[in-house]
């Protein structure tokens, strides 16, 4: 039997370092230090082009790419939001991968691939590309009919999972999340298109929000049962989010959940928290939560 032990309160009687699990259920963002570093000219992981205009957010272990403080450059905004949410759609579609059994879905595994294998080309586009005002409109064009795409074949999915004539491992709620991103990206996109750049504040809560809840369930049900504390912790989050647009500590909140997913993204790395959650997708979430935050701070830094 192992000696290892499993203590799942924070208290004063703790003996020894503090584990990553009493972290996430003591719940406090005090307990975990948030790297929020910017750099002015982001560069793209493992890239040396450089992408004046957009900096990036470290905190998670690929970059989160944001326009720069102030920018209402639509170009740079386009930029910025291409190149975060071109490698969310890839991802999208790797995990539809992960959650596709072989060789009953081998059909549908190599579909989703394809939208793989472009959105990674699309992505490659982007970082060579030399947008201006005048080609803006129609560069983006392509990437938002792309997204569209790619949005018709996760409301498919979600349909075909729902009735059961899909039987993958991926829950319709999933589908029906990654529809609600692509969807806003390709508005946003075409905003830009448009010289349109503001955010709205009221709608940057009702979107994320929904999507924080949602993350929060997706991490419930990805735990190992054992990981009953953790379960719980994360249902309850789940709950508060889902009214959070109604409350005024948006923030506070965010900063504690920035907390909770960076924690759990190193304790899943390290085996140290029981799921079936990939490293993958822990970090996916956490940088979704930064994106958040960096569009909250920017509605609230023009109130």
């Amino acid at each position: 039997m192992s000696n290892k032990k499993h203590c799942d309160n924070v208290g004063p009687e703790q003996n020894g370092p503090i584990t990553r699990r009493q972290v996430l259920l003591a719940g406090g963002a005090s307990l975990v230090g948030l790297t929020l570093q910017t750099n002015i000219f982001a560069r793209f992981l493992g890239d040396d082009k450089m992408f004046p205009g957009v900096m990036t957010l470290s905190g998670a272990k690929k970059p989160v790419f944001v326009p720069a403080a102030g920018s209402t450059d639509p170009v740079a905004h386009s930029l910025a939001e291409s190149l975060f949410w071109l490698d969310q759609e890839a991802e999208h579609a790797k995990f539809f991968i992960l959650h596709m059994p072989s060789p009953e879905l081998d059909a549908q595994r190599a579909q989703t691939q394809q939208f793989h294998n472009q959105f990674t080309g699309q992505l490659d586009k982007v970082k060579s590309a030399r947008l201006d005002k005048g080609n803006l409109a129609a560069f983006n064009q392509s990437t938002i009919e792309l997204v569209r795409r790619f949005i018709d074949l996760k409301q498919q999915m979600e349909k075909a999972q729902a009735s059961g004539q899909l039987k993958s491992l991926a829950w319709p709620a999933f589908f029906e999340h990654t529809a609600l991103e692509g969807d806003r990206f390709a508005k946003r996109l075409d905003g830009f298109s448009r010289g349109k750049v503001e955010l709205d504040h009221g709608e940057v809560v009702d979107f994320w929000t929904r999507i924080m809840a949602d993350h929060a369930d997706f991490i419930a049900h990805l735990l190992d049962p054992e990981e009953r504390m953790l379960i719980e912790k994360a249902m309850k989050t789940s709950k508060a989010w889902r009214g959070a647009n109604k409350s005024n500590d948006v923030k506070g909140s965010l900063d504690e959940l920035i907390a909770f997913k960076k924690t759990a993204q190193k304790g899943i790395e390290a085996g140290q928290i029981k799921s079936i959650i990939h490293p993958a997708l822990a970090d996916h979430v956490l940088r979704e939560a930064l994106k958040f935050s960096d569009e909250l701070k920017r509605t609230e830094s023009r109130g």
